[in-house]
């Protein structure tokens, strides 16, 4: 821990916090990956591994800023740098294939809500502090849905965007998760024969990936390299896998990447052949019961903000989650007239 704020003393209706704040170096990256595991705004996708392999991949610099409190970490924020027009430097939380990222802080000391709320803004305060010191022209945060007060920012005046997600309660029943629609697809897959089966051809997976996109118009969602380095990360950190479905001729359908943390699993990735047999549904039900089986307390089915992709899950009854994007940007200042923090 290098250049921490030794002065950063805060008092709040008589509560005295004293935090240090500094950018994370290697050497606080085990400190910064127990938060993520503790943290219910933690995931994945905030894990030092995985930002890591993301700047190395698409030749980003991330940065970690840290929150200390007696020198253990109690919050931060993980951004990826980059530069625009050559000229002015933007941070943002996420990048291709890393949906959430930004501030994880962990669980506020005692049971009122005043001192839980009082340690919340100190922390989320002297973080912003920090970042604004970088003097970025702009600034996208999108944290994950256990992140869901974000008044600390919006009293600061930065800009916030509403955003949707499905999440299925693995405790439930699954049946409960399979609607008319869904149940006629399973069994049209199962009279074809199609079975589930493990998966680790990445290269296989990208070539049909990207037809699923081609068939759309549009790109595949990032490069090859990139989806071959997570998740080479994936199965080094075994928190994921990949499942296909499969004709009895050894065709591939459908496959789909399965990933968890320490609090509910996600549908990372998927792809599909035109002509699927209805396996889509078949696999995604199949991989609902793995993750149950494993004990996994949650799903987050990720397709919330794509109508297709809302349609198909919908038809499982999951429960609709919000979350938030927020921004703020040299312009907003100017027009605002506000100051730097």
């Amino acid at each position: 821990m290098d250049n921490r704020d030794q002065d950063a003393l805060h008092h709040s209706g008589g509560e005295m916090y004293k935090f240090e704040i500094a950018e994370l170096s290697h050497q606080d990256f085990s400190q910064w990956d127990a938060l993520v595991d503790r943290s219910a705004h933690g995931t994945v996708f905030h894990k030092s591994g995985w930002l890591e392999t993301c700047s190395r991949s698409l030749g980003k610099k991330v940065k970690i800023f840290g929150c200390f409190q007696d020198r253990q970490l109690v919050g931060g924020c993980s951004l990826f740098l980059e530069k625009k027009w050559g000229l002015v430097s933007v941070a943002d939380s996420r990048c291709k294939m890393t949906p959430y990222g930004g501030f994880v802080i962990s669980s506020p000391p005692g049971e009122g809500v005043h001192k839980q709320e009082s340690f919340y803004r100190q922390i989320i305060g002297d973080l912003i502090h920090e970042i604004n010191k970088n003097h970025f022209y702009f600034i996208s945060i999108r944290n994950s849905p256990g992140f869901f007060d974000i008044r600390p920012f919006t009293s600061r005046g930065w800009e916030s965007r509403v955003l949707y997600t499905y999440y299925i309660d693995l405790g439930d029943n699954l049946e409960s998760h399979a609607d008319h629609l869904v149940k006629k697809n399973i069994h049209k897959a199962e009279k074809n024969h199609i079975s589930i089966e493990p998966f680790a051809d990445i290269s296989r997976y990208y070539t049909l990936l990207s037809e699923t996109y081609a068939r759309k118009n549009l790109n595949p969602p990032c490069s090859k390299d990139l989806l071959t380095d997570l998740y080479a990360f994936i199965q080094n950190q075994n928190c994921g896998e990949m499942v296909v479905a499969k004709t009895p001729e050894d065709e591939i359908t459908c496959a789909e990447i399965i990933i968890q943390d320490n609090h509910q699993a996600y549908i990372w990735s998927a792809a599909s052949a035109s002509d699927n047999f209805g396996s889509p549904s078949l696999l995604r039900f199949e991989g609902l019961k793995r993750m149950q089986s494993k004990g996994v307390p949650k799903m987050n089915m990720m397709s919330g903000n794509v109508p297709e992709l809302s349609q198909f899950t919908a038809h499982m009854n999951p429960t609709l989650v919000a979350y938030y994007q927020i921004q703020d940007s040299v312009i907003n200042h100017i027009l605002t007239g506000k100051n730097e923090d």
